[in-house]
């Protein structure tokens, strides 16, 4: 990495506040941002970092050429490396106390990001600019972006508990400390807020709503590839929950499938019951001790609710595999098919109930 620094250094020097702008083909918006930057910072002192990734479209040299009216410093990195990554870099070399984080395009309202900066000031550990609560909203957007948009945030929530106090834990305009920003390990390439939730565990968050509005200039990069990096990190952050909790649940059809061989003379309502019984203990087992070993819970109650938990996928097992061993299914085969249809209700209670975590 090889940083150029053209600021005033007077104001950059003592700066309390600095404003991070990953940027990758932004030419034609940096000029309009700095300066709207430079309005919404009137009187306050600030920096501003541009963290470029060699972008062929010369937006390093614009900004560059800005830093002769505006405390504007340029990071220039050698190819393109990710947005997560950048911000990194970004803080590590800030001069103020304080970071925003925020888009180039004008997406993010250059007005907000004083407020954001102040939240933190008065002692926010995170402040986060959210399209998502009453007087924030998007612009321009089709039914099929924002339905991709709100998935994607209840797959967050739901895989990860430190997101779920926020009602936008997509968003790429927010404010922290330095000192939480430069310490994170990027898990993906492109959302940072997750790892800003889960790395640094913020215990006092603020949301601050805005109207999310469409590019001034140039094409976005939304892609298949950013969906995917998306889900691989959310996967990352959860330490493959789900995986482990499929495996868990793999491992009680094996059980199973042993308690209905040994009981292969009793009838298979008896034997099934028994069969689910032995299971849903063993994969309660696994998974405290596995799956959610960051959850410490009590054995019982855990044991009891998990057991509360699962009724809904036991019953289904239940009633799908006696209906299927009565078309005449072999019993094997039949429990196997009844296991696949609680599997989704069985996850989805044991995160969010079983094993959730307290609040505080």
């Amino acid at each position: 990495m090889r940083t150029d620094s053209s600021a005033d250094p007077v104001r950059s020097a003592s700066a309390p506040i600095s404003v991070l702008v990953p940027t990758y083909n932004e030419a034609d918006n940096i000029g309009p941002l700095v300066e709207a930057l430079d309005r919404a910072f009137r009187g306050m002192s600030y920096e501003v970092v541009v963290i470029d990734d060699s972008s062929p479209d010369g937006t390093a040299q614009a900004a560059l050429n800005l830093a002769e009216r505006y405390p504007v410093r340029v990071v220039m990195r050698p190819r393109r490396l990710g947005l997560s990554s950048a911000v990194v870099d970004g803080a590590r070399v800030a001069a103020g106390d304080v970071v925003v984080v925020m888009d180039a395009d004008l997406q993010h309202p250059p007005e907000l990001a004083p407020v954001l900066a102040q939240a933190v000031l008065s002692g926010a550990d995170l402040a986060v600019g959210t399209r998502y609560k009453r007087g924030g909203g998007v612009e321009g957007w089709s039914i099929s972006r924002l339905f991709m948009s709100k998935t994607a945030a209840i797959l967050a929530k739901l895989l990860l508990p430190e997101a779920r106090p926020l009602s936008d834990p997509e968003s790429g305009f927010f404010a922290t400390r330095k000192s939480c920003l430069s310490s994170i390990k990027p898990t993906g390439l492109y959302k940072i807020l997750l790892d800003v939730v889960v790395q640094c565990k913020p215990s006092r968050v603020v949301e601050v709503p805005y109207i999310f509005r469409p590019r001034r200039a140039g094409r976005s990069k939304l892609g298949f590839g950013h969906i995917a990096d998306y889900l691989a990190q959310l996967l990352r952050l959860s330490g493959w929950r789900p995986f482990k909790f499929a495996a868990v649940g793999a491992s009680g059809i094996g059980v199973a499938e042993a308690i209905l061989y040994a009981l292969r003379e009793v009838d298979y309502p008896i034997a099934a019951a028994l069969a689910i019984e032995v299971s849903l203990t063993t994969n309660f087992v696994l998974n405290r001790a596995w799956t959610f070993r960051d959850r410490a819970i009590p054995w019982l109650k855990g044991w009891l609710k998990y057991h509360a938990a699962n009724f809904a996928g036991a019953a289904a097992n239940y009633l799908v595999s006696n209906a299927l061993v009565l078309a005449g299914t072999s019993r094997y085969l039949a429990y196997f098919l009844g296991v696949l249809a609680g599997f989704a209700a069985n996850y989805l209670l044991s995160e969010l109930y079983v094993f959730g975590r307290d609040k505080a």
